[in-house]
C-alpha cells in the first residue's frame, strides 16, 4: 500500500517531530510542526478522528499513522506533506512534458492544458464536472503523461490508478502531494510536484479562517523534483 510505504520512508524525519497546531479548513487542512514546518492536505469529511482535541502535542508519526478513514487521511497526508526535500524546483511538472495524451484524474481536472494534442480527465467528485469522466467509470488508460493528483492519496485509489494506466510519463501533483521520493520512484512516477508554503502564517491562517483554494494560494508557490 502506498501510503504505508511513504510513511515508513519518511518514518525517520516523522518520528523526531511534534504537531504544534492543527486546523481542518472547509478546503484545506493545515498542520504545522515544531520544526516550524507547514504540510497541507485536501479537507474531505467522510469518517472521523476519534483523537480530535487531543492532537497537539502528539508525535507527527503517530498521527500521521492514523489512516483508516478519509478524515483521518486528510490530517495524515498534512503531516506527511510537510517533509520537503531539499532538492526542489520552481514549477508546474506538468510543464516539463509535452505531445500526445494527457491524462489527469483529480477533483473537478484540468480540460485544457498547453502542449497536449488530447487530453481525458477523471473527475473525483460525486458529479462530475463538464467534460470530465466520472472516476467511477475507469477501468484503464493508455496515455503519454498522466497526472495524478495528491487528492487521490487521501482517497487511497492511487493503485488503482497506477495499475491500470500505461504512460511514459506518471506524475503526482497538487496539493496534496507527498514527497517520498524513494517511494514514488518504485511506483513508477517519473516527477511529483507540490505546492510549498511562501508565507507558512498566512497560509495557516487563512486555511483556519475556510479559505479556498484561490485565497490560499496566493501564499503557495509550485514547486517540483525530477525523479529520472
Amino acid at each position: 500500500m502506498i501510503l504505508q510505504d511513504m510513511l515508513s520512508e519518511l518514518s525517520y524525519d516523522l518520528k523526531k517531530r511534534k504537531v504544534v497546531n492543527l486546523c481542518v479548513g472547509t478546503s484545506y487542512t493545515a498542520v504545522l510542526l515544531d520544526d516550524q514546518s507547514l504540510g497541507i492536505s485536501i479537507t474531505l469529511t467522510d469518517g472521523e478522528i476519534p483523537e480530535a482535541g487531543e492532537l497537539q502535542g502528539m508525535n507527527a508519526f503517530e498521527v500521521a499513522s492514523n489512516i483508516g478513514n478519509v478524515m483521518r487521511r486528510s490530517v495524515s497526508l498534512a503531516v506527511m506533506n510537510s517533509i520537503t526535500p531539499s532538492e526542489l524546483k520552481r514549477g508546474d511538472p506538468v510543464e516539463l512534458f509535452q505531445g500526445g495524451k494527457i491524462c489527469i484524474f483529480g477533483y473537478s481536472p484540468q480540460q485544457r492544458v498547453e502542449g497536449f494534442a488530447e487530453v481525458v480527465s477523471y473527475d473525483f467528485s460525486p458529479q462530475a464536472s463538464k467534460g470530465a469522466i466520472p472516476f467511477s467509470q475507469f477501468r484503464s488508460e493508455v496515455c503519454d503523461t498522466a497526472v495524478i493528483f495528491g487528492s487521490s492519496l487521501v482517497l487511497n485509489n492511487v493503485e488503482k490508478i497506477v495499475n491500470n494506466v500505461r504512460a511514459k510519463n506518471l506524475i503526482l501533483n497538487g496539493v496534496s502531494s507527498v514527497m517520498a521520493l524513494n517511494t514514488l520512484r518504485r511506483y513508477g512516477f517519473t516527477a511529483v510536484g507540490k505546492l510549498v508554503p511562501i508565507d507558512k502564517t498566512r497560509a495557516f491562517r487563512t486555511i483556519c479562517e475556510g479559505g479556498d483554494a484561490r485565497q490560499v494560494g496566493k501564499y503557495l508557490e509550485r514547486m517540483h523534483v525530477l525523479l529520472i
